[in-house]
């Protein structure tokens, strides 16, 4: 009897110097899954990732599977990811690009294959954006986006991604490849990509000049469900590129007057909807002949709304046409440079002649 309560006692001993597996090998192989609660905050889900796709991910806890939307998804930290991962992430989205790059090329993915497809991304991503800033290789830059999205096929990561890979071929005038990137998020089920996608076709249309293709997805954008943060924005930024896409047509209609309409109502704080009315309604001006008052509204992008990129390259394209039509050589002069070297991988400045 003694003996059996003294193996009993050396068992618990032993099993406590140890240390119970149960407990501690389930915390350490625990993924986190942060997901949006629909205001700034979000749910913390763990479990383990078990699968995921361009919609969503699927986490296993206790025997019962989560599938979350990838637009629901804030962030994820997978069982023995180095927080230094979460540091580069968090700077790249803020926009620290070059510093989050560099430090992607310091972290080990360890052998875990979700946390290199998380690395693979912010790598391509930050390239990307930089890439666009003029400061990267936008060839370089797209290879890695399209290796990323072809070896990691089920990423929930595919709308940004190719939203990015498209944006570039459209910078490198690779219209009709684009496209085909933009018709994808138009698919996505993620409502900011797909009005996204929207609104980049129509830019798309705009420039391979099938300005009815250009108003039609613009519909598509205003007529879409005003439910999100995005929406909104992009339904006046849709309003502007329909009325440029009017008077390039020769079909101006109410487009300068919808135009003003939005200038005059809408806050001018939105830095990104008043460059793109100040765009549009300088196209119009332009192509109606009327160059000092085109002049006008494209300085104003350029001189107060520098910060809005893509619409102050596009403001910087039209002046250095419309200067020279002024007999002010020097400016068009300056006007080109600033282009061709702040912007130097944008579309505008790939179309200079």
């Amino acid at each position: 009897m003694k003996s059996q309560q003294f193996l009993i006692l050396w068992l618990l001993i032993v099993f406590a110097s140890t240390g119970a597996p149960s407990t501690n090998v389930l915390a350490q192989g625990r993924d986190t899954v942060y997901r949006s609660n629909g205001r700034a905050g979000s749910i913390k889900i763990t479990g383990k990732v078990i699968d995921m796709s361009p919609t969503e991910i699927v986490v296993e806890s206790k025997g019962a599977s989560t599938k979350i939307p990838a637009s629901e998804i804030r962030s994820v930290i997978y069982s023995g990811q180095s927080s230094a991962i979460t540091r580069t992430a968090e700077r790249i989205n803020a926009g620290n690009y070059a510093q989050g790059l560099e430090e992607v090329g310091k972290i080990e993915d360890k052998g875990n294959f979700y946390v290199a497809h998380e690395l693979a991304y912010l790598k391509a991503y930050a390239e990307g954006h930089l890439a666009l800033q003029g400061s990267f290789g936008a060839r370089k830059a797209g290879t890695s986006l399209n290796n990323f999205l072809t070896k990691y096929k089920k990423s929930y990561h595919f709308a940004p991604a190719t939203e990015l890979k498209g944006r570039l071929l459209y910078a490198l005038k690779f219209l009709d490849l684009a496209k085909a990137e933009f018709k994808l998020l138009t698919q996505s089920n993620w409502p900011q990509y797909v009005i996204k996608g929207h609104y980049h076709l129509a830019q798309t249309a705009i420039a391979q000049n099938n300005f009815d293709e250009a108003a039609a997805q613009c519909q598509q954008i205003i007529g879409f469900p005003d439910n999100d943060d995005t929406s909104p924005t992009y339904q006046l930024l849709a309003k502007c590129v329909q009325a440029k896409a009017q008077c390039l047509a020769g079909n101006p209609g109410t487009a300068e007057d919808d135009i003003k309409r939005i200038i005059k109502v809408e806050n001018p704080d939105n830095q990104a909807v008043f460059a793109a009315a100040y765009n549009a309604l300088g196209v119009c001006y332009l192509k109606s002949g009327q160059l000092k008052e085109a002049r006008e509204k494209f300085l104003m992008t350029h001189l107060l709304m520098y910060s809005e990129s893509e619409s102050h390259a596009e403001a910087l394209y039209y002046l250095s046409q419309i200067w020279p039509q002024l007999e002010n050589t020097d400016e068009a002069n300056k006007t080109r440079e600033l282009l061709k070297s702040r912007y130097r991988n944008s579309y505008w400045a790939k179309i200079l002649n």
